[in-house]
């Protein structure tokens, strides 16, 4: 099934959720935050939820910074 991610077309498996998507890019779960149609999903929800054709997600990676 197709989706957009971070708003590039990528195909997943059927049955794919957040927790796979984000291993089959290699993303590490605890470094961002997942924004799906427009909601951010929590992360003790990736595992359960799943993936539908033509979602749009925003993957959000976390940067460290500061002021100086």
């Amino acid at each position: 099934m197709e989706l957009t991610v971070n708003g590039k077309r990528r195909t997943v498996t059927d049955g794919a959720t957040i927790t796979t998507l984000l291993e089959e890019l290699q993303i590490n779960p605890l470094r961002v935050a997942v924004q799906l149609n427009q909601q951010i999903i929590k992360r003790d929800l990736h595992e359960g939820t799943p993936l539908r054709a033509g979602d749009v997600l925003e993957v959000i990676t976390f940067m460290a910074g500061g002021s100086s």
